[in-house]
């Protein structure tokens, strides 16, 4: 680009996270249709609610752009001052939610991280 400026991004389009629901079966639960305590001292077994991989969350999308502009110094030197824009879309996709089935199943745990605008530079000499 004209003036030394330099323009680059990355676009991230990623599946979205499985959709679990997991219960902790206690040994007094299993044990009538077992007919004995779970082994190795186990007092809860996972059983999934949901098939796993059948259900998912929306796809996660991510804007990440960044302005570079190159200033040349009189020793042979360059200097490179950046402008990083993280998130330009300010996306909020779950990255992680709580897959207990329960009273808090399907919370989020972890949210895509917000906007967020860095600057930064490179001296070379």
């Amino acid at each position: 680009m004209p003036g030394d400026f330099v323009v680059s991004g990355a676009f991230q389009n990623i599946a979205g996270q499985p959709i679990n629901a997991n219960y902790s079966a206690t040994t007094a639960e299993i044990l009538p249709s077992l007919g004995r305590n779970l082994s190795g001292g186990t007092r809860t077994a996972t059983v999934p609610l949901i098939a796993p991989n059948t259900l998912f969350e929306a796809r996660r999308n991510q804007l990440d752009l960044r302005l570079s502009k190159r200033f040349r110094m009189r020793s042979s030197g360059r200097l490179q001052l950046n402008l990083d824009l993280y998130n330009a879309t300010n996306g909020n996709s779950i990255v992680l939610r709580n897959d207990a089935y329960g009273p808090a199943w399907g919370t989020p745990l972890s949210v895509l991280d917000g906007r967020l605008l860095q600057i930064s530079g490179t001296m070379t000499f």
